[in-house]
């Protein structure tokens, strides 16, 4: 399952995609470049893993994933540069992997799951549809008030 609401490079979007790769690549922006292999990596774990392991499915399942993909690849970016393997190098790849996995809207999927967020809008629409109605109500007293007054 692919979230239709993502915001930022989506595979599924090949052209613009393709384009923000091959620009990543001549302007050797490593990082933008490291950020796309990211997406594309559980993209395809996402689209193809979730026959498998079905929790790459759910929003938890995929924002745990995209945190693991994120630190697995600031911990081996680390290591590759020669940095010795501590618990600063493993504190320091965790901030990497929140902040490019989007901290927030991981933490927010992690902890409160699709059903809160899912309940959260419902309850936005229902305040806003109540309001609606009721603006809706008052310029129709509004419209028999002018009309009585004349």
């Amino acid at each position: 399952m692919v979230d239709a609401g993502v915001v930022g490079p989506n595979p599924e979007q090949f052209e613009e995609f393709a384009r923000l790769l091959l620009d990543a690549v001549t302007s050797r922006n490593y990082a933008l470049l490291a950020a796309l292999v990211v997406v594309v990596l559980v993209y395809l774990l996402r689209k193809f893993g979730g026959r498998f392991v079905p929790v790459f499915n759910t929003d938890r399942g995929g924002a745990v994933l995209v945190l693991g993909v994120s630190l697995a690849g600031a911990v081996a970016n680390a290591l590759a540069a020669g940095a010795p393997f501590s618990l600063a190098l493993m504190l320091t790849a965790l901030q990497v992997a929140l902040t490019a996995a989007g901290g927030f809207t991981i933490i927010k999927r992690i902890l409160f799951g699709s059903a809160a967020i899912a309940r959260a809008e419902l309850a936005g629409a229902l305040a806003a549809g109540q309001v609606a109605e009721k603006a809706a109500a008052i310029a129709v007293l509004e419209q028999l008030d002018s009309r009585g007054g004349k």
